[in-house]
């Protein structure tokens, strides 16, 4: 690969200002932004954008602003629409820069940071010009803050805030109808609204009495109830399935909780065409092989029958003494479907697909599959890393893996999947891997690169996409932006 050129400058080709206008007048949202949560390093998602696929060549340094700091542990990076970082960890303040990789503002929360990434969103009529951060805090509290980017530092200000709210450790999530959620460590899921005032309110608590590390997901799995669920899996091995108000469990599946299996990454939502949807939890550790004897495993539930439909112990794993501590990322699919028949086919309000290519049958699902182009996509298939020191992938539909990847040592967190199915992950020597995803070659690696390597297992990397052929990433004290 080649040189890599440290920069704190304009020196990369940059044409976010047009790419930036499509998403605006499209999506609200920023274009590498994956769904319901905003371009940050925590997403189980994948993202519509291209990433670095040729390898790193520029690396922007997001430093402290403060001379010889260093950022707090557990540093994540966010990405608006606009091309803009925004730098959280441990620490209580809360940095930004632009899109140069220039320091440009910061506000101090006056408690602990998050270690997970806040939700950032950027007002469409404002052309970019303001974002607003919504997260919550190790110290407690859950905070809306406005970002005015038309002054120079960006002024940044809290516009409201619910220090009633408790520690949290999971990111928030926004509904489509503009309300936003979270997790308190302690059980607390809450919903708050927004309003035009910037004023939070908080609309309802629901609280399940047991510890949440990971972030929830938002689906709407079921149309007899109105908006999307509310779907929460705990340390304690119970995975819950919330109303879109806050007022009452609707389900609840506990295969998890005789052996106390720590849900510790959260939640993601795996959609499989015309098949029932599968919510798909790693099993962590907690540093106790005999409590934590399925750590290591992936369980699949299946949102139409409330039961789990499949559970998977990857090749390479020994129960109870490795484990899977990131979350779950999903590759796009191949499928396409192009009508329903209208019928109620499965008996959960749901019709089976109509697809267009007779003859190429699924075995795994009787299904019939479109021509597809055979060098970007892969049928229902998702990607992680484990602490084996193996990045795998596996087939959603089936419950089984179909390849690995084996890195320098452990991987601690998720894999991030851009546009076109390649996987970039990171272990925990801070080395970062590009992997294929696509038909051609699924799990061969790209490229590696050690360049922001500091070496020690607790150097644990997060990764997201940004909206430019590039990545951003958290890696002990220190935050960047890499591009190819």
């Amino acid at each position: 690969m080649n040189a890599i050129q440290t920069t704190r400058s304009s020196q990369r080709l940059y044409s976010l200002p047009i790419l930036g206008l499509i998403c605006t007048a499209l999506l609200g949202t920023a274009c590498g932004n994956w769904d319901q949560f905003g371009n940050g390093p925590l997403n189980p998602h994948n993202t519509i954008v291209p990433g670095p696929e040729a390898g790193i060549t520029v690396q922007t340094d997001l430093l402290h602003p403060v001379a010889g700091s260093n950022h707090g542990s557990e540093v994540g990076v966010l990405v608006d629409r606009n091309g803009e970082y925004y730098v959280s960890s441990y620490d209580s303040e809360i940095h930004a820069y632009d899109h140069a990789g220039t320091w440009m503002g910061s506000y101090d929360l006056g408690v602990d940071g998050s270690r997970a990434a806040p939700y950032v969103h950027t007002e469409p009529l404002s052309m970019g010009s303001r974002a607003t951060i919504f997260t919550g805090a190790e110290g407690g509290g859950f905070y809306a803050i406005d970002v005015d980017k038309t002054t120079v530092p960006f002024t940044m200000t809290l516009t409201d805030s619910d220090l009633t709210f408790g520690t949290s450790e999971s990111s928030p999530k926004r509904a489509r109808d503009k309300t936003l959620y979270i997790a308190g460590q302690w059980g607390d899921v809450t919903r708050y609204e927004y309003t035009g005032a910037g004023l939070l309110l908080r609309l309802n608590t629901l609280p399940l009495g047991e510890v949440i590390t990971g972030a929830i997901a938002l689906y709407d799995i079921d149309p007899q109830y109105p908006d999307e669920e509310v779907l929460v899996a705990t340390a304690d091995g119970n995975f819950y399935v919330l109303d879109h108000r806050l007022t009452t469990i609707l389900w609840s599946e506990t295969t998890g909780a005789a052996t106390s299996d720590l849900y510790y990454a959260g939640v993601t939502v795996a959609e499989r065409g015309g098949m029932a949807p599968v919510a798909l939890l790693p099993i962590a550790s907690d540093g106790g092989a005999a409590t934590n004897p399925n750590s290591g495993m992936v369980r699949a539930i299946n949102l139409w029958t409330h039961g789990v439909e499949w559970e998977l112990v990857p090749s390479e794993t020994s129960l109870a003494e490795d484990a899977i501590e990131g979350s779950i990322a999903v590759l796009h699919d191949q499928a396409k479907f192009s009508t329903h028949d209208g019928g109620d086919d499965d008996g959960f309000g749901h019709d089976t697909p109509v697809l267009n290519n007779p003859g190429a049958n699924d075995q795994n699902t009787g299904f019939q599959f479109d021509h597809l182009d055979p060098n970007k996509m892969m049928p229902f298939h998702a990607t992680f890393a484990s602490t084996d020191s193996f990045l795998y992938g596996i087939d959603i539909v089936a419950g089984v893996e179909i390849w690995k990847y084996q890195m320098r040592t452990s991987g601690y967190d998720a894999p991030v999947v851009d546009g076109n199915n390649i996987i970039y992950v990171g272990d925990g020597t801070t080395t970062l891997h590009a992997v294929e995803g696509k038909w051609t070659c699924p799990g061969c690696g790209i490229w590696n690169d050690n360049s922001i390597s500091v070496g020690g297992v607790s150097d644990i990397v997060k990764l997201g996409v940004t909206n430019d052929r590039g990545l951003v990433v958290g890696s002990g004290g220190s935050a960047y932006a890499l591009f190819q």
